[in-house]
């Protein structure tokens, strides 16, 4: 039986309008991945086969059986036995169950994510497990998502390329530069038992990368490596991020666990509830000035 190079792990939930293309764009950057011959030789791909986890969080909207009905010969080229498709259905318990679910399933020497409504962008996976690997003591690395670049001052630069820099717990706090479908991390990371908090419905992911970086050496790439399939604005279009109150509530439950068991100064602690509280006031201003507008 052949490796599992790369696991790539995408939760569902009614997800019928935009769940090919989520697939499709994680597909054709394995593929790509298979193509590219410095990552090939140094890691032997030609020996290894990876897999895209679907999980289906109890979805009613016809995503369970448009799951249920593709396969790997759905998309890509055709030659694609490298590239395994899994289904898991599951009883709804929110993304971060799904995305736990998914992980404790995966067989990959690397774990990546993507969510059903965003797509990786062509090259990504390329570039990113690149420059992962040229930094041989990184455990994680992650990227833009819907922009070219932030502003990202004080931040350690690492050595291999001249957008990559490493982040700490206190830059995490405090700039929130991790986001779900540019992360690729190394297996251990997941043998350890680090996972989402199950049953967080919003901002769910703050917390599963605060422990991250608390314990590991993680890069952040200041470039665009995905998007959103329908153009949605960060927050205020999606179906989770239209709900502010509950997300400031996950926010703020997610630094309360990392002041509490992760190490968390008691000063960073209240300056990041701070920051927290700002960025809210300006997610409801924004979305505020977004309607307006609309009308």
């Amino acid at each position: 039986m052949k490796k599992v190079f790369l696991s790539v792990v995408i939760p569902f939930y009614n997800s019928n309008r935009t769940a090919r293309e989520s697939i499709s764009s994680v597909f054709s950057e394995i593929e790509n991945l298979y193509q590219d011959k410095k990552l090939l030789k140094t890691y032997s791909l030609e020996d290894t086969i990876s897999e895209i986890i679907c999980c289906n969080d109890g979805s009613t909207d016809g995503t369970a059986e448009y799951l249920d009905g593709i396969s790997s010969a759905d998309f890509g080229s055709g030659e694609n036995s490298f590239i395994e498709i899994k289904v898991m259905h599951l009883k709804n318990g929110g993304v971060a169950s799904a995305r736990n679910a998914g992980l404790d399933v995966c067989r990959g020497e690397f774990i990546a994510f993507n969510d059903s409504d965003d797509m990786w962008l062509k090259d990504s996976l390329v570039k990113r497990l690149s420059l992962l690997t040229e930094e041989p003591n990184a455990d994680l690395i992650t990227a833009n998502h819907e922009k070219e670049s932030q502003r990202i001052p004080r931040l350690a630069k690492a050595s291999s390329h001249v957008n990559l820099f490493y982040i700490s717990l206190k830059d995490e706090i405090f700039k929130n530069c991790y986001t779900i479908p540019n992360s690729i991390m190394k297996r251990r990371i997941i043998d350890a038992g680090i996972r989402f908090k199950d049953g967080m419905r919003y901002s769910e992911e703050i917390y599963f990368f605060n422990q991250i970086v608390s314990k590991y050496k993680c890069l952040f790439l200041n470039e665009l490596m995905s998007k959103s399939i329908m153009n949605k604005e960060r927050y205020g279009e999606a179906s989770l991020s239209r709900n502010f109150a509950e997300m400031k509530k996950g926010e703020v439950k997610s630094l309360k666990l990392t002041y509490k068991e992760l190490g968390l100064s008691a000063s960073d602690y209240l300056a990041a509830r701070i920051c927290s509280a700002i960025r809210y006031l300006k997610r409801v201003l924004s979305d505020a000035k977004r309607k307006a507008s609309a009308n």
